[in-house]
């Protein structure tokens, strides 16, 4: 057994010393320690400093919003592989990027929980996981806050954001969506995603929380897009 260990990973490494494994973002060669991209494009990503203000449509039942990093073009294409493409582990090195801006503001660090943006579960069931849950679980590793992943549920498997045509249609098309499935009365809470936009999902989620008592809802996500 252990001789045919040893010769599948000799095998393997002759194979990636003929073949090295290549960015999916920009066809670099790409190291040991490098999950899918390249060091010079994860070093590539503009972080974000201070809170969003402005540009997101849809933020009345949210207490504020910040993002780890600007959702250019390296990163969409990152974001697009984690979502499409079976490879969680890219979730991770977001969770393990995007945190310190998290960390940073005390008022954050001491939240009750965080809570990914639910995916129905038949979309979940087609993806093989959620993207926000996967960056959530490794931010609440990091963090030390708590992990709420069954806090919230979509009971409706809505068409998705990006194919509506505006604003309005992304909030005509999630309300009544969410329904909160524990207790958070009194609760810090922070939601979690890979890319906020318009606000609209981030907010029906917030609003649903609200009403089932929560003190405040923050929402956190490794990429905003870059406003004019």
């Amino acid at each position: 057994m252990m001789t045919s260990i040893f010769f599948r990973n000799i095998a393997r490494n002759f194979l990636e010393f003929i073949y090295p494994p290549l960015c999916v973002v920009c066809d670099s060669p790409i190291g040991a320690d490098d999950t899918l991209v390249c060091g010079g494009c994860w070093g590539g990503l503009k972080r974000v400093e201070g809170p969003v203000e402005y540009g997101i449509l849809e933020r009345s039942h949210i207490d504020e919003i910040r993002s780890g990093f600007y959702y250019d073009d390296i990163l969409q294409s990152i974001v697009h592989f984690l979502k499409y493409h079976q490879a969680p582990g890219l979730a991770k090195k977001m969770a393990e990027l995007a945190a310190p801006e998290l960390m940073k503001h005390p008022g954050w660090a001491r939240a009750d929980a965080l809570i990914p943006i639910p995916l129905h579960k038949a979309k979940a069931r087609e993806r093989g996981y959620n993207q926000a849950e996967e960056i959530a679980r490794h931010l609440s590793e990091i963090t030390s806050i708590s992990f709420w992943p069954d806090a919230l549920i979509r009971r409706t498997n809505t068409v998705s954001q990006t194919k509506m045509k505006n604003a309005q249609e992304r909030v005509d098309n999630m309300k009544n969506v969410f329904d909160v499935r524990r207790s958070v009365l009194g609760r810090r809470l922070i939601l979690v995603d890979d890319v906020i936009t318009t606000g609209a999902t981030a907010n029906a989620c917030a609003q649903a929380l609200k009403q089932a008592g929560a003190q405040s809802v923050n929402v956190f996500s490794v990429a905003r897009p870059i406003f004019d």
